[in-house]
């Protein structure tokens, strides 16, 4: 702990998921957001032989957690679609080898030939499954490729699992259990309280002046989350006129831009960042005084997530709902649109076929490039709708969408020094590229690292054309991983392409979901209303803590002790 990370304690309950993890128990761990997961089977897979597989939904997640774990140098790798044949083999031998403690895959991975060909020869010490709630159709994110972690269990019997999460009730807690076959399961459980964290929910019309004057009276960092990209850029341009320090983040915009506007935040140079449900993951900032939703999400599971970024430091911070009343009204017709009828997915699966150019019995396991508004724009489809579409065909496990490839270029080296210098000393131009990677960018030799060809053409006094090529060529040569930039995000099909008619998804799985999204939307507006007793007790009861006893301090328990705060 103190070595890697430079904690001299553990968070609460850590050690004791680490302790049954290493005794190689089946555990179920439900922490809050903040809690600290991912440290819960990074510190076994450091403590104990062979290799750690972790599963993970979000590939933006898993880059970053390598990233982190590479410059600890820790040794570790991820395999998610879209990458190279010749990468994800050089990743699992790495694995299969030994020279991995860490391997994290995207669970759409785990069914393909090669996967299941080399996991069998690895050493595996543990599987880790992150965002677990995944695996159920009772959760707010339930992924159907989650469930062929089941058959990587048979693959690997006798091995530990340990299953994560922040937001499971007790249905899907059970569910949970059962998909994932936990035997004699040690269930650890903390708390959904967070005493620290005052729930406010303020109906305005006038929202920008109030949420101005909220963040005038914090002198902390706040987090201010909206559902729509374009509303990032005009609500932090807003603030900006108004003196308040800000920046806009969400996932259409270029890794490089996301970096930059994320490290200002954290270094406490920018205020406020306006972010949709794209930020904050894995992001390690203690002191955010305020989070604010200036629009409803889809459910509770999402509001506590997001509203518990807040406060990480155990010191006062407010959780804030700031919304028009029309918001409810508003929130209705999204989750009842963000269900089309097989007429319209099929028209979508079809579109995306025809788009990309493809037959009917071909691009299984071809990834592309993906431009989403020349889609819609191409098909005269309204973007809201045709994402959701998209988002059921996919989590039916038909494709993948890396929305994370809005990305800049990276590099790292493969080789040793030996055999890059070797290469130098036989072509001069590897020779001038390679010492200007070297003298330009740091940690080259072990993580991926952003790289600009332009600069690097400067450098050179190259074209710029130039410099791609040769970098290709390092690539290609073996010596360097090139990932050039992409301004488009990519797509992974899993199937060969069927006729529409044919085309068809788990429809009973899809009503289910369905039904279980409009109970979850009315728990969000439940939880909205002036008969709410305590919201934090709302939101505990709602997690099956079954808590008569209130907050204290939340604007409903406030108002029953006639005290006012700001506003």
């Amino acid at each position: 702990m103190k070595q890697y990370w430079g904690f001299a304690d553990f968070r609460p309950l850590q050690k004791d998921i680490i302790d049954q993890v290493i005794l190689k128990k089946d555990v179920l761990a439900l922490l809050p957001t903040g809690g600290g997961k991912s440290l819960c089977y990074q510190v076994p897979a450091l403590c104990t032989d062979g290799v750690t597989i972790v599963i993970s939904p979000l590939i933006a997640l898993m880059k970053d957690q390598v990233a982190r774990l590479k410059k600890l140098k820790i040794p570790c790798d991820a395999i998610y679609s879209g990458m190279s044949s010749r990468d994800i083999d050089r990743i699992l031998d790495n694995a299969r080898f030994g020279k991995t403690k860490l391997l994290y895959v995207s669970p759409e991975r785990l069914k393909t030939e090669i996967f299941i060909a080399r996991v069998k020869a690895m050493n595996v010490s543990l599987i880790a499954v992150d965002e677990a709630h995944c695996i159920s159709q009772w959760g707010h994110d339930f992924r159907p490729s989650y469930l062929e972690i089941g058959e990587l269990r048979k693959l690997l019997p006798g091995i530990p699992l340990l299953a994560l999460t922040a937001t499971a009730t007790s249905e899907v807690t059970q569910e949970i259990i059962e998909r994932l076959d936990l035997k004699d399961v040690v269930i650890i459980r903390d708390s959904f309280a967070r005493p620290n964290l005052h729930y406010h929910v303020i109906p305005r019309e006038d929202q920008l002046p109030y949420i101005e004057r909220l963040l005038l009276k914090s002198s902390g960092s706040a987090i201010i989350y909206v559902r729509h990209r374009r509303l990032c850029r005009e609500l932090s341009d807003w603030l900006q006129t108004k003196g308040i320090k800000s920046g806009a983040y969400h996932g259409g915009m270029d890794m490089q831009d996301r970096d930059s506007i994320q490290e200002s935040w954290i270094n406490n140079k920018t205020k406020v960042i306006v972010a949709t449900n794209a930020f904050g993951m894995g992001v390690d900032k203690s002191d955010v005084r305020m989070v604010i939703h200036f629009d409803l999400p889809p459910g509770i599971e999402e509001y506590y997530q997001e509203a518990g970024r807040a406060g990480r430091d155990g010191q006062e911070a407010y959780c804030i709902i700031v919304v028009k009343p029309s918001s409810t009204k508003n929130l209705v017709q999204k989750v009842e649109s963000s269900f089309p009828d097989i007429t319209e997915l099929r028209r979508v699966y079809k579109s995306v076929h025809i788009y990309l150019d493809l037959a009917v019995g071909s691009g299984k396991d071809e990834t592309f490039d993906f431009d989403f508004p020349s889609f819609i724009s191409r098909f005269g489809y309204k973007s809201a709708e045709v994402y959701q579409a998209l988002d059921i065909i996919a989590k039916d496990g038909w494709f993948v969408i890396d929305e994370s490839a809005m990305r800049g270029s990276t590099a790292q080296i493969l080789t040793d020094a030996e055999t890059l210098y070797n290469n130098q000393i036989a072509d001069t131009q590897v020779d001038l590229l390679t010492k200007a990677l070297l003298r330009g960018y740091e940690g080259l030799w072990s993580s991926d690292v952003h790289i600009q060809e332009g600069r690097l053409a400067r450098f050179l006094n190259w074209n710029e054309n130039e410099v791609i090529k040769q970098l290709a060529q390092l690539h290609t040569l073996g010596l360097i991983r090139y990932m050039r930039s992409q301004s488009k995000n990519q797509i992974t099909l899993l199937h060969e392409r069927v006729p529409e008619q044919n085309f068809t998804i788990d429809m009973k799985s899809y009503m289910f979901r369905k039904e279980k999204a409009l109970a979850r939307m009315n728990a969000m507006v439940a939880y909205l209303g002036e008969d709410v007793q305590c919201r934090e007790m709302f939101i505990r009861n709602y997690f099956g803590e079954n808590q008569t006893e209130p907050c204290g301090h939340c604007d409903r328990c406030r108002q029953k002790k006639n005290k006012i705060i700001m506003g």
